[in-house]
């Protein structure tokens, strides 16, 4: 069993992420993604299709950094990963809200944005 935090500097050449909403199974994590330029992205409980029932937190930071696009990434530090079954966690539905869903605004940089 792995002990967390750990840092991986994932392969650039490494297989593209390709989600599959077949998957019975997605792996949950929290990590953190370094910039070559500056800055970080950091992500707590998020979800990605697996193909099997396993993966290495190695491939999870290869993963990570292709689902995200992410050009400049730096290492990667995964703080927690685990294995779930699809519809065992809280992706399964949209959480209804009783008066539909809202969009809020968010300031960003100056600007707003809708999220």
């Amino acid at each position: 069993m792995s002990t967390f935090p750990q840092v991986y500097h994932p392969d650039p050449d490494a297989p593209a992420y390709r989600p599959d909403q077949t998957s019975r199974f997605r792996v949950k994590a929290d990590f953190r993604v370094d910039f070559t330029n500056g800055g970080y992205v950091e992500a707590r409980d998020f979800l990605l299709d697996i193909p099997g029932d396993d993966v290495t937190p190695a491939r999870l930071a290869e993963m990570v950094v292709s689902a995200m696009n992410l050009l400049r990434a730096g290492p990667v530090t995964i703080y927690r990963m685990t294995v779930v079954r699809r519809g065992e966690h809280a992706d399964g539905e949209a959480a209804a809200e009783p008066d539909g869903p809202r969009k809020r605004a968010k300031a960003c940089s100056g600007n707003r944005a809708l999220i």
